[in-house]
């Protein structure tokens, strides 16, 4: 767990709560330690990414240092909390950047990352996100600096799409968080969709901490789609579910990856079987195939994680997010050779590895790396994700 000990430079950021992993230096280690800073959502409405990604985080750089740090040098991680607001988050970015990092991971939000963008270019250090948006790491000319862990909203709808066509569910309404991340969804099928057959006859807005959504639900009720696309994350999305059973609504039902977490399954109980939910291959690990090159880096991160931090499992994609992103700096650390920003930069633009969100395959064009491939559909059956068939 973060603990007290590791708390780090209390007095220059206040009450700020700072998380160092660097192990103690032995009498013959001369390697100076490779300095990381990190803003996450650990507190509102994105707190149900923010936790697992801070958690994931420290677990890698735990990890990496107990096998000898990168060529002999240990990572030291600063984690704050941006309360899922973007004016916090690019505030912590500000008090990050005055220990001069080799690198900057997060925010858990679309609306967090995009604040921290401009900061991050202007200073020239290369940025991790966590966001979903494509439109973080998009038009790369002018996002050099940044990369991002998951895979982007188009590839999500790409994959839901596909599977909701073969359903013959092409006339949807959509509940989508009233944020840049629900916005973006929303146009996936309202705009870029019309080109695949899709036509949205109702979409309705809901705030991310909303404790309601019978209004949304009954205009949704009305409009008689074929299938309701719903693009948000907890707490919203079990408020959805929950009231889309009270009023007995029988289209399917389809989240994007934001909700793809056990959490949600946990929170929602019975409500959510049938439901569909976007994700990556974390929830359906016991589903792949031995040869599946994911199949044993899931299991140890899995294990690890519900050992080492059971109060908040079970996992999720967005533990994975924070994972990869230490694990792929690492890798790109190693490929370098050095942490000087430029080239560090270029390691991750050209940077192949195999992580718990996929195999990541970037290039100057591309700086995720993930394709339709990595995502996969999955419907609920009590209580548990199964591939959706």
């Amino acid at each position: 767990m973060r603990s007290i000990l590791a708390r780090l430079g209390a007095l220059a950021l206040g009450l700020i709560f700072i998380v160092s992993a660097a192990p103690p230096r032995s009498a013959g280690a001369a390697a100076e330690p490779y300095v990381i800073g990190a803003t996450v959502s650990e507190s509102g409405p994105g707190s149900s990414l923010g936790r697992p990604e801070a958690d994931s985080m420290q677990m890698a750089v735990d990890e990496i240092n107990k096998a000898g740090g990168v060529q002999g040098h240990p990572l030291q991680i600063t984690i704050l909390d941006d309360e899922s607001n973007a004016t916090t988050a690019v505030n912590n970015l500000r008090k990050l950047m005055d220990q001069h990092p080799i690198a900057i991971l997060g925010s858990s939000l679309t609306q967090t990352s995009l604040a921290m963008v401009p900061l991050a270019m202007q200073a020239q250090i290369p940025m991790i996100s966590f966001a979903s948006s494509a439109e973080v790491i998009q038009p790369v000319t002018e996002r050099r600096w940044i990369f991002k862990m998951p895979i982007t909203d188009f590839h999500t709808a790409q994959a839901l799409q596909e599977y909701m066509k073969k359903k013959g569910w092409t006339k949807v309404a959509v509940i989508y968080r009233n944020d840049d991340y629900g916005k973006t969804g929303l146009s996936h099928f309202k705009d870029a969709g019309k080109n695949y057959g899709f036509e949205v006859v109702d979409a309705e807005p809901i705030a991310a901490n909303a404790s309601d959504a019978t209004t949304q639900l009954t205009h949704i009720k009305a409009a008689n789609p074929q299938a309701v696309v719903v693009w948000t994350t907890l707490p919203s999305a079990n408020v959805i579910i929950k009231g889309y059973r009270e009023l007995s609504i029988p289209y399917p039902i389809l989240y994007s990856d934001g909700s793809a977490t056990g959490v949600f399954l946990h929170q929602a109980g019975a409500t959510v079987n049938g439901a569909y939910i976007a994700s990556t291959k974390i929830n359906v690990v016991d589903t792949l195939a031995n040869k599946d090159p994911q199949k044993k880096l899931l299991q140890r991160y899995i294990a690890s994680f519900v050992q080492n931090y059971p109060k908040d499992a079970p996992v999720s994609i967005f533990g994975g997010f924070g994972y990869d992103g230490v694990y792929v700096l690492a890798e790109a650390l190693k490929n370098a050779k050095t942490s000087q920003a430029e080239k560090l930069r270029n390691a991750l633009e050209h940077l192949t590895y195999t992580g718990v969100s996929g195999t990541f395959s970037m290039t100057p064009a591309d700086h995720n790396g993930l394709s339709v491939f990595s995502t996969v559909v999955t419907q609920v059956e009590n209580g548990k994700f199964t591939i959706a068939k």
